[in-house]
């Protein structure tokens, strides 16, 4: 009886406890601002597909367009196996072991065998409806190279050019003026930095498209009715690609979580909410992040690697610090501290929050993945030493994991620029003197401490890039903390 009481009770609570936080749910403010998507939209949640089914859902899906487009007796069916087969086997080749960071992704994934499915239904429509020639390959390919790399945006041009030879009746002049126009749409993806730079994929294409159309017909291959025809829907063809790319890219960015060169050039943007908070709540941490991004910026460029995220990520790296900014020292001013009366523990347990919150701040303000994961991942494990060691003073027994942060380490080469440049600002900031040889010193003692602590241990970082990043950020840090002549007053007779 007591049982069955006990576990009345335990529904009871249950229940109560659910109707106190519907309640507050209710009570809650809208959050004012930019449009942000809730956490608790159901588009907003993560749905993970699993990547074998993504490749074999979509083989099949374009194995039967193909199949209808040829008749569904064996033999076509038995072409298009054969082609599929081909064209899987060569994507798998060329990507083998190159691409590993994207088909671990189940998003990327499903975005690559998304792409394909829509520009096989789309080069279906152009040829029933219009012409093959109209078929917009070049968007397909740009869209690829931007949300995925730019050696998948190859493969898609020279897959998808053979698709519209073999929907367009074997023809050799399809798949190399698609092939070509393609390649001329790519040749441009590195510079694009805003939207309104699609326009130049459009020139590109158009004009490319052009001469080689021109080419087959001084060749003989098309008499001059085709070359009026061919160039109209050449140029159709180029049109159709910006409108494909402007409708759907930002879709593909939000909704794949795919971080492009235009993604970032918005989220760096001063007037973000986050920056803007930042500024006025937390104006030495935003000094410090502005100083770190440039550092971070400079140094990626030296290693090759991809110096606007490195920028926007560093821009960032410290929202977390938002919840309570006075905890940290640059936000104090001639302020009391407020750790003075804290234990070390407490203290730490602050600072290491700021991680947490700001992938929390970050995924409330629906930031891209690649900027979570340079917060998370910035300070990795390192150890908080000044609480640590105070620590120690108290209690020899202290134990230094209780000091570090969570993790995880940096996993990508940008997340350990900023780790070193966030770290390396911060300290020659403290300098008393901060001469060259004393900055020198400062970013080598660094970048050294961090290497023997195994911080850069899940990163492909080598030895050479941190030579590299380390000249850079001495370089940089040596031209913010340059020597100033003092201004003397001409005294007044």
């Amino acid at each position: 009886m007591n049982n069955k009481i006990s576990f009345l009770e335990r529904i009871k609570l249950l229940i109560r406890n659910y109707l106190i936080s519907a309640a507050k749910r209710l009570g809650e403010e809208k959050p004012k601002g930019p449009a942000i998507r809730n956490a608790k939209n159901l588009l907003s949640k993560e749905i993970k597909i699993p990547r074998a089914f993504s490749a074999v859902a979509a083989a099949l899906m374009m194995s039967f367009m193909l199949s209808t487009h040829f008749g569904l007796g064996y033999k076509a069916i038995l072409s298009v196996i054969i082609f599929m087969c081909g064209i899987i086997y060569f994507f798998l080749i060329q990507t083998k072991g190159k691409e590993k960071e994207i088909f671990t992704d189940n998003d990327a994934v499903v975005l690559i065998c998304l792409l394909f499915t829509i520009a096989l239904f789309i080069l279906q429509l152009s040829e029933k409806y219009l012409n093959t020639m109209a078929f917009p390959v070049s968007a397909f390919v740009v869209m690829s190279a931007m949300l995925l790399s730019f050696r998948i945006g190859f493969l898609y041009a020279l897959i998808l050019s053979l698709f519209a030879a073999f929907i367009g009746g074997m023809c050799f002049e399809l798949f190399f003026v698609m092939l070509c126009g393609s390649i001329a749409a790519m040749s441009g993806v590195k510079k694009i930095r805003k939207r309104s730079d699609f326009t130049s994929v459009f020139l590109r294409v158009a004009i490319v498209n052009i001469i080689v159309i021109t080419m087959f017909f001084l060749l003989n291959v098309y008499g001059v009715q085709a070359y009026q025809r061919n160039l109209f829907y050449a140029i159709l063809n180029a049109i159709f690609a910006v409108i494909l790319i402007l409708a759907m890219m930002p879709f593909f960015e939000t909704f794949f979580s795919r971080t492009t060169s235009i993604k970032l050039i918005e989220l760096a943007d001063f007037n973000n909410p986050l920056l803007k908070r930042l500024m006025l709540e937390a104006p030495g941490t935003y000094h410090h992040s502005l100083m770190t991004a440039a550092i971070a910026e400079k140094a990626a460029d030296a290693i090759g690697a991809n110096s606007l995220l490195a920028r926007v990520g560093a821009y960032y790296h410290d929202i977390g610090k938002l919840t309570a900014p006075e905890y940290f020292i640059e936000n104090q001013g001639s302020n009391a501290n407020p750790h003075d009366p804290l234990t070390p523990t407490m203290s730490s347990l602050i600072l290491v929050s700021h991680i947490k919150d700001g992938v929390a701040l970050a995924k409330k303000y629906n930031l891209d993945k690649s900027i979570i994961d340079s917060i998370e991942q910035h300070h990795g494990t390192t150890t908080i030493h000044f609480f640590y060691h105070k620590a120690l003073e108290l209690k020899k027994d202290t134990r230094m994991e209780n000091f570090r942060y969570p993790g995880p380490k940096p996993r990508t080469k940008v997340a350990a620029i900023i780790m070193i440049a966030d770290s390396s600002e911060a300290a020659c900031r403290a300098l008393d003197d901060p001469t060259a040889v004393r900055i020198k010193e400062t970013v080598e003692k660094i970048i050294n401490n961090k290497f023997t602590d195994a911080q850069f241990s899940e990163c492909p970082i080598t030895l050479k890039d941190l030579q590299a990043i380390g000249d850079s950020i001495i370089s940089s840090l040596i031209g913010i903390h340059h020597a100033r002549i003092e201004y003397k007053e001409t005294e007044s007779r």
